[in-house]
């Protein structure tokens, strides 16, 4: 499998470097554009889905929020103004 793996690896490598479209590439080098396809899916770089929150814990006197390995630690008679501040950095990055 590995030798496989490598393979389409380096078809795919290939034909980003011809510029050609799939199907124009597959037909030059008689590949089956659906098998082109699926090892594309399969060798590409795996897509994150965009963050969200996934933990919420409510504290006696804070508020804990925890996203994609960051964590915001809020205490009571926190600075709103601070907040938005730093969700926006957050939002940006």
């Amino acid at each position: 499998m590995p030798d496989l793996k490598q393979e389409w690896t380096d078809k795919i490598t290939a034909w980003r470097e011809s510029g050609q479209s799939i199907a124009a590439w597959c037909r030059h080098h008689e590949e089956s554009y659906y098998r082109f396809i699926y090892w594309r899916k399969r060798l590409g770089p795996k897509q994150e889905k965009a963050g969200r929150f996934v933990e919420l814990t409510l504290g006696p006197s804070s508020l804990l929020l925890s996203c994609n390995g960051m964590t915001l630690h809020i205490e009571r008679g926190f600075d709103p103004e601070l907040l938005r501040d730093v969700l926006s950095v957050l939002r940006a990055v």
